[in-house]
């Protein structure tokens, strides 16, 4: 398991260093410009994360077939899902929090992972909202700390 996350690590490793590197400034004279050793070392990264997860998913499918065949119950999925989510969610409050502002994607954080964790509904609801209220009032009025306030419910883009 260790391998196929490290191996999707130096996957998006490599992804963000071929963005990166794309960004950098080009001369009008040269074939090549400053971007083309990044890029290939970013695209090395890709190939060998893709392998590495690749052989790793392998390694999983016939653990768990055997298993299976054993009668033994596998919650991988499950328990990949839940140690995943938390990263997961970091990267969704940063890509949407000027869009949808702090208070709300803070209660869909909360509220996600709790009804992962198997909460029940009325539970979850309640104590992320009123969480989320209470974290982004002390937040914002007490520390006066800046949040994103969204742009989904001012009426404008």
């Amino acid at each position: 398991m260790r391998d196929l996350l490290i191996g999707l690590g130096f996957i998006l490793a490599g992804i963000v260093t071929i963005v990166t590197a794309q960004k950098f400034p080009t001369l009008p004279s040269l074939q090549f410009g400053p971007s083309l050793f990044p890029s290939l070392i970013g695209g090395g990264f890709c190939i060998g994360g893709l392998a590495l997860s690749l052989s790793q998913l392998k390694n999983i499918r016939l653990l768990i077939s055997r298993c299976q065949d054993m009668g033994i119950k596998i919650n991988a999925p499950r328990k990949l899902l839940t140690s995943l989510l938390p990263a997961a969610l970091i990267v969704f409050y940063i890509l949407s929090s000027d869009f949808l502002g702090t208070l709300l994607t803070m209660f869909i954080i909360m509220f996600s992972l709790m009804m992962i964790r198997k909460t029940r509904f009325l539970i979850a609801f309640s104590s992320s909202a009123i969480l989320s209220a209470v974290i982004y009032f002390l937040f914002s009025h007490y520390l006066l700390i800046p949040l994103p306030q969204g742009t989904l419910f001012e009426g404008s883009l």
